[in-house]
């Protein structure tokens, strides 16, 4: 089991000669597109052993590999944190336990209506059970991020005292404000960037390709800011209530919102008109978002970073369960170095 802090540990000094096996931080790998991809997924794992600080700002190479490596860092500290382990469990283990209760009530009706019977009872209802099970599991995978909010909040506390950033209290939002967030974050993302893979999918060719990498990307960008918002917690002198209240009086217009008002061509501006209408739907939807966007559009390398890391943990339904708790560890030291960051560069000017 870790201490009860986990020191970031001390970076290497330029003439320090190479330590063998591990690759030098962010050195250009030369060699096959192969070669180049393992020697990225090595030093991301390497790089992921502890908390470090983030790179210049300049640095947008660096930064988008600083992000990739905060899932494995989560991942890392559930594997040595036996505390932090039982709280990630707890979810996965509850859903679990609904599952086989859900699939063993259902195994008499799969297995009278079993056309495929094996011929032998004991191994059909086996099949039956796994297959329900697992249908059941994959089925419930996006449901705990709503009914586990706050236990994933007190965990986001938790890690950052974990990984030497300072106590934090958890952001225990109002289950009011819960419900409505989960219904406008599946509203957004179902129907959100609609009118652009409209437009893309009508090109002839191409059309359906692009539609669906810009629906990719936006579902993306959507699973980062949730992330993000996972891993927040309260400062000192900080409540909820103080913050949806500064939220309120300094809102954030998402940048989607800036480029369709940007438009100033009066007749490409008339032809908005819907998409405009449309855009203000969707610019009060993700009004609870706005320190997270903020941190998203402001450093863009960091955060497409993070995204790939978090695409590759979630992407496979069900198993996603598993991997969230890690996403919450590594958002809420994402946003404790961004914020250490912030403090440094005030205290400079």
């Amino acid at each position: 089991m870790l201490p009860r802090r986990m020191e970031p540990p001390a970076l290497p000094s330029p003439c320090d000669p190479p330590v063998r096996g591990r690759t030098q931080r962010y050195r250009a790998v030369t060699g096959s597109s192969w070669a180049q991809l393992r020697a990225a997924a090595t030093r991301a794992w390497d790089e992921a052993q502890g908390p470090s600080p983030l790179p210049p700002r300049d640095d947008a190479r660096s930064r988008f590999w600083y992000g990739v490596q905060q899932p494995l860092l989560g991942m890392r500290l559930l594997l040595r944190d036996t505390d932090m382990m039982g709280s990630a469990l707890a979810p996965v283990l509850f859903v679990a336990l609904v599952c086989a209760v859900a699939a063993a009530t259902s195994l008499e009706v799969i297995d009278r209506a079993a056309w495929w019977s094996l011929g032998n009872t004991a191994l059909t209802n086996t099949v039956a059970f796994i297959a329900a099970f697992f249908t059941t599991f994959a089925a419930l995978a996006p449901v705990p991020p709503f009914l586990f909010a706050r236990h994933y909040a007190r965990m986001a506390a938790r890690a950052r005292d974990r990984l030497g950033l300072g106590p934090r209290e958890p952001y225990l939002k109002p289950i009011g404000q819960s419900v409505g967030e989960t219904v406008a974050q599946a509203a957004v993302i179902a129907i959100g960037f609609a009118p652009v893979t409209l437009v893309l999918a009508i090109v002839p060719i191409f059309g359906p390709v692009a539609a669906f990498s810009a629906q990719l990307f936006w579902t993306m960008h959507w699973m980062v800011i949730e992330s993000f918002d996972n891993g927040r917690s309260l400062g000192p002198d900080e409540t909820v209530a103080s913050n949806l209240a500064h939220e309120q009086q300094h809102p954030h217009t998402p940048w989607f919102a800036r480029a369709v008002h940007g438009v100033q061509q009066p007749r490409l501006a008339k032809l908005l008109g819907p998409v405009r209408m449309f855009v203000e739907v969707m610019e009060t939807l993700v009004r609870g978002w706005g320190p997270e966007l903020r941190m998203v559009e402001r450093d863009r390398a960091l955060s497409l970073g993070f995204g790939v890391g978090v695409v590759v943990l979630l992407a496979i339904p069900g198993i996603n369960l598993l991997f969230r708790p890690a996403l919450v560890i590594a958002a809420a030291h994402l946003r404790g170095q961004l914020e250490l960051e912030d403090q440094l560069a005030a205290q400079a000017s």
